[in-house]
């Protein structure tokens, strides 16, 4: 049985692939919409049907024929078995009973629809963000962030509405269906007229069809590229004002803006002119059809009217179906760009979630570690140990690999051959959230979010009486005391987009007070002294001593000073680990670290 459910499940996935796609989404929820949309299709055409009746009985007719004969006799069988009698009252109370029925599978429906579109806006954009939480760092650095942006933004709700259209779609073709049968029950002429006004319009509008397709994929990578300058605006400003380049960056944005705009407003006049000659071809086709049935068919006047509403309902529910696809081809580009997207965050996922446990983190060794980007070797052959509570420093020119190295212990990026353990275990074995969540990572460019010192220290952490005590307790381990008692609001004091609002020392301290915070077993600082003046990187550093022997700490630095106590030390060069030992033993084995110890004053 899950056999077959499997086969007919890859059938449908493959046959009907963007059905497939929003079902992935809505669930069932999808068929629950179809078969309200089906009833209030249903009501839609047995309520106009009953029109037939109505005006045969008001006539006092009694010529009926074929399919109106069937209708009838159908109908006063149907009174019969209520016990009501077949007169113009008692039809007239059935139309409007009719119509009230799909006047609430109308609401049903627009409510549940609603509902269910606001909630793949959501999933696809919590889809998203689980899928950039996971994105491996190594392949985020190429990722395209104007992209990254704008999918995880705009385009959500985008989707929402390719689906929306693609359910009218559906409907109005159901609609159609139901017209073109109870035609055929009626007056098969009648259906074959329907038919051909269809095949008359679809062949008008299929000219607009490629050209909104392809302006749709255009305005989406406009979107791309839009979103991606608005970032780095944003990410830049201070080097853009301050070097006069913003006006030029600016016009970048605005000349991306204006082929953004222009292709919606060809989109739009596409719309316009699709709207423009909707009712004069269906006033075309409606008098050809009233000629038809007078002239040639000979039809009597009230078979005409009824006939000429209903073909008049069917050819605004065809125009309907297909407005409706060109409105869903309006938004294929989000709709491509959201499934390719979603197919490249997968793909790329980070490659270890292992489902031990990590308790603590009591010992890292890494054993003939070696890491290439394309076919230059990044790291070759490491080999290093990290015990608890120990601390290691890495020194080398800028190049040599160090910050590569502290990217792969904290699990950033991958290596390509060799053995990484923990505690004796490949590092394999454990979900990486286990292992970072006991690492703390000071950059060389400070990490400050748009909000107070609080929330930027403690990340967002409840502001307790015992929160707000390891709040001071760490501000004054990192020399920002009087700083932040002397400002108006004090923690409460909003720091600005990446800390605009702060220098850079100031910045560096605080994203050391977050990591202090946290109580990590395992702190890595890479050159995160590098942006403070000598008085307060001496604070620092003597915090940083402080914290030796109560967390494994791993230093890059360039100011030898800092790392002068560290347990070990080691030198590296062309990806390779060339020398280590201790501070005084480093400088009896190597010429270069000697030389750059004397530079340094020590």
């Amino acid at each position: 049985m899950k056999e077959k459910w499997k086969n007919t499940k890859s059938f449908f996935a493959d046959k009907f692939k963007t059905l497939y796609y929003f079902y992935k989404y809505l669930g069932n929820k999808i068929f629950i919409l179809l078969f309200f949309n089906f009833l209030m299709v249903l009501m839609d055409g047995l309520g106009l049907t009953m029109f037939v009746p109505l005006l045969q009985i008001a006539d006092g007719a009694n010529n009926a024929t074929g399919g109106n004969e069937k209708l009838i006799n159908g109908v006063q069988q149907a009174f019969d078995f209520i016990g009501a009698e077949l007169n113009v009252l008692n039809m007239l109370i059935l139309i409007v009973t009719i119509f009230v029925l799909k006047a609430l599978f109308v609401y049903f429906t627009l409510k549940y629809q609603a509902i269910a579109l606001q909630s793949i806006a959501k999933a696809i954009r919590a889809n998203l963000s689980y899928g950039v939480r996971d994105l491996s760092y190594k392949e985020f650095v190429h990722t395209d962030v104007g992209r990254l942006q704008n999918s995880l933004t705009g385009e959500s709700h985008q989707v929402a509405a390719a689906c929306s259209q693609y359910l009218d779609t559906i409907k109005n073709g159901m609609i159609v269906t139901v017209y073109l049968g109870f035609a055929f029950f009626l007056d098969w002429k009648f259906s074959i007229l329907i038919v051909l006004g269809g095949i008359l319009t679809n062949f008008i509008y299929k000219l607009f069809y490629t050209r909104t397709k392809n302006l749709s994929r255009a305005i989406t990578k406009n979107n791309h590229r839009y979103g991606g300058i608005v970032i780095e605006t944003v990410n830049h400003f201070k080097y853009l004002k301050a070097s006069g380049r913003n006006r030029a960056f600016v016009s970048r944005m605005i000349n991306e803006l204006n082929d953004l705009i222009q292709n919606n407003i060809r989109v739009g006049k596409l719309n316009a002119r699709l709207t423009a000659m909707r009712e004069p071809m269906m006033i075309i086709i409606i008098c050809i059809v009233i000629a038809l049935h007078l002239l040639v068919f000979q039809s009597t006047l009230s078979a005409v009217l009824i006939i000429l509403v209903m073909f008049y309902r069917a050819m605004t529910y065809i125009m309907a179906l297909q407005t409706a696809w060109n409105g869903f081809l309006a938004n294929t580009g989000a709709l491509e760009n959201i499934q390719d997207f979603e197919h490249y965050l997968n793909t790329h996922k980070e490659n270890f979630i292992g489902e031990e446990h990590l308790p603590r983190i009591d010992q890292i060794q890494l054993r003939d570690i070696s890491l290439s980007y394309g076919d230059f070797k990044v790291l070759n052959n490491i080999d290093l140990d990290i015990l608890r509570n120990h601390s290691i420093a890495l020194v080398g020119e800028s190049g040599s690999g160090k910050t590569t190295l502290v990217n792969l212990i904290c699990s950033l990026l991958p290596y390509d051959v060799g053995t990484f353990r923990i505690n004796g275990s490949d590092m394999k074995a454990f979900h990486n959230t286990d292992f970072r969540d006991k690492v703390g990572y000071i950059t060389q460019e400070p990490t400050i979010f748009n909000a107070d010192i609080f929330d930027n220290v403690t990340f967002w952490s409840e502001r307790t009486a015992e929160n707000l005590e390891k709040f001071w307790q760490v501000i004054g381990m990192c020399s920002l005391l009087k700083f932040v008692e002397g400002l108006p609001k004090q923690e409460r004091e909003i720091l600005g987009n990446n800390g605009l609002n702060v220098s850079g020392g100031q910045k560096q301290r605080i994203s050391i007070a977050r990591e202090l915070f946290r109580d990590v077993e395992l702190l890595i600082m890479d050159e995160a002294t590098s942006a403070l003046d000598s008085e307060t990187e001496k604070e620092i550093k003597e915090s940083m001593e402080a914290l030796q022997g109560k967390v494994t700490l791993i230093s890059i630095a360039h100011r030898l000073s800092t790392i002068r106590n560290a347990d070990r030390i080691y030198l590296m060069d062309k990806g390779q680990i060339v020398a280590s030992g201790n501070f005084e033993e480093l400088k009896q084995k190597s010429d270069y670290f000697t030389k750059l110890a004397e530079l340094q004053g020590l």
